[in-house]
């Protein structure tokens, strides 16, 4: 089977690969059984299989930047698991909340600042949620769309502000460098985020019924918030700075995040041995989870590898004369399309093997391409029917109708639609800061 054309190799291995997830098999045991199918019957090479085993090893045990994914996961339910979500909230509501929109931008400064800490979409979503709902819907009186909306599309921003899991995981899988994913996370994060509040001030002036009352401006209730946030300010500016001053690695600065984490359970006295069992048991089923994605990715990988569908691929696409940015277009339609059916983790592992050797060997950087890739897994969080942020939104509102939050995100939609198109049109948003902190030697 070693001299199939592109059209037929794509038209045996799709349908295997649909056919197994449409029975219901989990993603990544479908993602290993395409790739030992590839290896066994389209490669025809007797040693192919020997080499999972050193594969698996390399992947799993022979990896340290790899340790800084249970870690991050570890972090990230630790502060959910301490309370820090409240202090948070209050003090973002003090800083932006006079601004028109009220306390929906507080919603975005919130999760923005979490995110910082966690890591995490679907934590940041539930932490903040549990808090903002019943404050700006019952007590307030805010458009439950609007609430809800902004709080689904602000937990978005977990897996691109740094420290994210999503990188970790990214950077491992690729071979790219953590702390430059890190580092090209940075202003497109924050862009986004103020896209997000862009949007909120615009529709506030124009259809003031859509926000709610503001809170009005007060400096000393201002320096009460921040002192509030201290805590989480201090563990993001540790985490950050441990990282870009050299003094830590990515793995070691996410060691010293943990610590920090349960020292300031400790400080504010909600930390328990409850807590940290809970916080334990969440990181390991997530960290098995997503080790389970990437090493069933890296046998398909392997297997595509083999037989060089990756740069048979380019070719024919290469000899269609298609503009890049047609091709760039179409793939972010996919990933649009796949976000309506499958998990975020799972949708990002099925189609590295084959999306990063792609773009990457059409001159595009593998970092710019880490934070394409973020930002497109951000949309499938918030893309019905599997969108994980919607199902997280509506479980802390008390079960409101999951019409009102799909209605409620779609403005955010377009902005991170815009995200595409200003880091496609400007990349150097995501790889300026990468080329500050490590310059080319």
């Amino acid at each position: 089977m070693e001299d199939l054309s592109l059209s037929t190799t794509m038209l045996i291995i799709v349908p295997i690969l649909l056919v197994l997830i449409a029975s219901g098999m989990h993603i990544a045991l479908a993602m290993g059984a395409v790739g030992l199918f590839i290896m066994e019957f389209m490669v025809g090479s007797g040693s192919s299989l020997a080499m999972l085993g050193r594969l698996q090893y390399n992947v799993v045990a022979d990896n340290f930047p790899l340790v800084a994914l249970p870690l991050f996961i570890f972090m990230g339910y630790l502060i959910l698991r301490v309370g820090l979500a409240e202090r948070i909230y209050v003090g973002s509501s003090s800083l932006v909340g006079f601004i028109p929109g009220g306390l929906l931008h507080a919603n975005i400064l919130s999760c923005s600042i979490f995110s910082a800490m966690c890591g995490s979409s679907v934590a940041t979503a539930a932490s903040l949620g549990s808090v903002a709902v019943p404050l700006q819907v019952d007590k307030h009186g805010y458009p439950p769309r609007a609430v809800m909306g902004s709080l689904a599309a602000g937990g978005t921003l977990g897996i691109l502000i740094p420290p994210s899991i999503t990188f970790v995981a990214y950077g491992v899988f690729v071979g790219e460098s953590i702390g430059q994913l890190f580092a090209a996370g940075v202003v497109p994060g924050i862009v986004l985020a103020l896209l997000f509040m862009l949007y909120i001030f615009v529709a506030a002036i124009v259809r003031p019924a859509s926000s709610g009352p503001r809170v009005p401006f007060s400096l000393r209730s201002s320096l009460a918030g921040l002192m509030g946030m201290w805590p989480a300010l201090l563990l993001i500016a540790a985490v950050i700075t441990s990282i870009y001053s050299g003094f830590t690695t990515p793995t070691e600065a996410a060691a010293v995040g943990c610590v920090l984490a349960m020292a300031v359970g400790a400080w504010y006295r909600t930390l328990t041995w409850d807590a940290v069992w809970r916080a334990a048991r969440s990181a390991v089923f997530t960290t098995c989870f997503i080790m389970l994605l990437i090493v069933t990715a890296q046998i398909v990988s392997l297997g595509l590898s083999m037989i060089e569908l990756p740069q048979r691929l380019t070719l024919a696409l290469a000899e269609l004369g298609l503009p890049v940015a047609t091709l760039f277009a179409v793939l972010v339609l996919i990933y649009l399309a796949l976000g309506c059916f499958l998990e975020p983790a799972s949708m990002l592992f099925l189609t590295l093997p084959i999306v990063h050797p792609l773009l990457t060997s059409m001159g595009f950087s593998s970092v710019w391409l880490g934070v394409v890739m973020v930002i497109l897994v951000e949309l499938a969080n918030i893309t019905p029917p599997v969108g994980f942020n919607l199902f997280v939104i509506q479980g802390v509102s008390g079960g409101r109708p999951m019409k009102e939050i799909i209605l409620g995100v779609v403005p955010y939609w377009l902005c991170l639609f815009a995200m595409l198109a200003i880091l496609y049109l400007v990349p150097d948003i995501a790889l300026w800061l990468p080329g500050q902190l490590f310059p080319a030697r």
